[in-house]
């Protein structure tokens, strides 16, 4: 008999502890459910005033655009057309060999190519200075520039030079449109 009463004791307080975890868990639930609702409550109005005050940004104009399909799509083609005038392939050598400093050059070429809609003129400056060794003349779309010598004689050896390309509106206006440079090597035998 005295060991019925040690197991339905045993029971009795295995099931009190389990009710009692129940009782905590699901208060634990309605805490974390209470704290998340004044949380979401609490954030709501510190959005809306957020919301109405300044950003500290100065708004030049409010007026908005809004695009439909085929705005956008002139929008896009018309910001193509601004890269692509601005664009121009370019044709040349990039090593260039004078037999001395007075004569011209047989490998050095440059070619302002017939897929470009621009002409072009080009420097050559030394590299890491500013002094211009050559100033070539306009070349309309489709010429090309040969056996050329440069604007100021150069001693033997190998020069690092930059060949800085200006694409023009027109060969009147001379108006600059883009500009790119290139390094190239002079080499200078005697």
């Amino acid at each position: 008999m005295s060991e019925e009463k040690g197991q339905n004791q045993s029971v009795k307080k295995e099931g009190g502890s389990r009710r009692l975890i129940i009782i905590l868990g699901i208060l634990i639930i309605v805490l974390l459910v209470a704290v998340i609702v004044i949380l979401l409550l609490k954030k709501e109005p510190e959005q809306a005033q957020e919301a109405q005050q300044p950003s500290g940004r100065e708004v030049v104009n409010e007026s908005r655009i809004v695009l439909d399909e085929q705005s956008a799509q002139d929008t896009l083609d018309e910001m193509r057309k601004q890269v692509e005038e601005g664009m121009f392939e370019c044709s040349m050598s990039m090593e260039w060999t004078f037999a001395d400093g007075h004569s011209e050059s047989k490998d050095a070429f440059v070619e302002n190519t017939s897929n470009n809609t621009h002409p072009i003129y080009f420097d050559v400056v030394l590299d890491g200075s500013d002094d211009v060794i050559y100033s070539s003349p306009i070349l309309p779309v489709g010429t090309q520039l040969t056996n050329f010598k440069l604007d100021v004689p150069l001693g033997a050896g190998t020069y690092q030079a930059l060949c800085k390309y200006t694409l023009l509106e027109d060969e009147e206006s001379q108006e600059p449109l883009s500009s790119a440079n290139f390094v190239i090597t002079i080499n200078v035998l005697k």
